[in-house]
Formats: C-alpha cells, structure tokens, sequence
C-alpha cells in the first residue's frame, strides 16, 4: 500500500510541474514562427530540437525545445509556430504542446483523490 502511495505522490507532483511549466508558457509566451535548424540526438537515444527565430525585438534567437523527442518531429529547414518565454526563463514549446494540457487540472483533481483515499485506507 505504501508503494501505492509513493507512486501516487510522484505521479501527482509530474502533474503539478508540467501544469506549472505550461500555465507560465500560455500567460506570458509570445507566439512565433520558428525555423528548425538542427536535431542532436543524445546519448539517451533521445533527440533535442534546436530551433531559430525572430524574438519580439526583431533579433534572431537559437533555442532547444523544452520536449525531448523519441523520432525528430521536424527535419532541419522546416517551419513550425512555437510559444516562447520573452523573459527567457522558460525553454520555447511547440504551440500544440504549450496550449495542449487542458486536461492536466481533471487528472490533477483525480489522481489527489487517490492519493488522499489511499492515505486515509493506509493510515485510519
């Protein structure tokens, strides 16, 4: 039952993060088209996308995307509309994935349900 909990609390807190990380995106990112100008792929077999484009004070920025990729989502040259931080606190997200999410408060609600009902049964 513990490991339960445990698990419950560690699916709970991603939930939380990746809400958070989101919700900044959509409140103060500004949207714009990016070029993708290369895709590294690490030693974890996984592919970080480095993408350009032009910040709101006209200069050309270069940027890794905050999703690290299984397959590269785009090849080098091709365009995509990206959400970006003007502050530059948070890595840039494709617009599907910073406005997608819309879900993340339902699961947030239902898995902090679980995590209470199994603390109550663990604990009572």
């Amino acid at each position: 039952m513990i490991g339960i909990l445990v698990f419950l609390l560690v699916v709970l807190t991603a939930l939380i993060v990746n809400y958070a990380a989101r919700s900044t995106l959509r409140r103060r990112g500004v949207q714009a088209r990016a070029t993708c100008v290369d895709q590294v792929r690490g030693s974890d077999g996984k592919y970080r996308v480095h993408m350009e484009y032009v910040d709101a004070g006209g200069a050309t920025v270069r940027k890794v995307l905050g999703t690290i990729y299984k397959a590269p989502p785009l090849s080098p040259g091709a365009e995509s509309d990206i959400v970006y931080d003007p502050e530059g606190c948070k890595a840039p997200l494709f617009s599907v994935d910073a406005y997608g999410g819309k879900w993340a408060p339902v699961w947030i609600a239902v898995v902090s349900t679980l995590t209470v009902l199994t603390t109550l049964m663990l604990f009572r």
